[in-house]
């Protein structure tokens, strides 16, 4: 069926039903604003800026055309927009994909030719997500190179092997271990809506310090310290445009 401005939402393609979908628009580029306020005051010229890097939600609207489905075929269709927290990719974004919340959806309104008319807007994370997951290893101190212009949350892969307590730093942010027992491998998921630190088992891990957040519009390289008793760290992170 018609691929040209096709959507894929959750693995599901548009193009993909036995009936014609026509996505008449292409994806508008969105970029939103800082949650940064500017706090004014009468005692100070100018204003006192309160940074926030973080971004609120981004609305991307599509007008979508059915042509002659079948009763059952329509309501099959739309259960794709009853979808919660998935991913969304367009035909004309070749590079980037989106992290969606939900999808809210207008009446749709039938013509006498059969066609249905509905208009799909989807609430999304604001960052564009590159659709790889890059992978930098270290067995020695170096340097971690940054992607694109968003605040991004790598997950970590960590070998050692010490009784005392062992360090790393990554960037300013220094992370302290109790221990790392011969043959334990540890998992340091930086992810906001789920962090997490324990091994690769599951267990809980003794630790101090702060989860990460590394930002690319600030460094194009970070500096990893491996310190004492750490063997390697493996980063995973799906970097993207603010």
């Amino acid at each position: 069926m018609i691929r040209y401005n096709e959507l894929v939402i959750d693995g599901v393609h548009t193009s993909s039903f036995p009936f014609k979908v026509i996505v008449e628009n292409s994806p508008p580029i969105v970029m939103k604003s800082s949650k940064t306020q500017l706090l004014e005051h009468r005692g100070i010229s100018g204003a006192v800026m309160e940074t926030n890097k973080h971004r609120n939600v981004m609305e991307l609207t599509f007008k979508i055309y059915v042509v002659k489905p079948s009763e059952e075929e329509l309501f099959q269709f739309l259960t794709l927009f009853s979808k919660e927290q998935f991913w969304l990719e367009s035909e004309q974004l070749k590079t980037v994909r989106l992290w969606c919340y939900k999808v809210l959806v207008s009446k749709m309104i039938k013509d006498k030719h059969g066609v249905y008319e509905m208009e799909a807007t989807f609430q999304c994370h604001p960052t564009k997500f590159f659709k790889d997951t890059d992978s930098q290893s270290f067995t020695q101190n170096g340097a971690l190179r940054t992607k694109g212009s968003a605040l991004a949350f790598p997950k970590l892969t960590i070998m050692g092997n010490t009784s005392t307590e062992a360090s790393f730093t990554i960037g300013s942010q220094v992370i302290r271990l109790e221990k790392i027992e011969s043959g334990e491998t540890l998992v340091m998921d930086n992810n906001p809506d789920k962090p997490s630190f324990r091994t690769s088992s599951g267990k809980r891990i003794n630790w101090s310090g702060d989860f990460l957040t590394i930002d690319p519009s600030k460094d194009k390289t970070v500096g990893v310290v491996l310190g004492t008793g750490i063997q390697s760290i493996r980063f995973e992170i799906v970097w993207g445009w603010a």
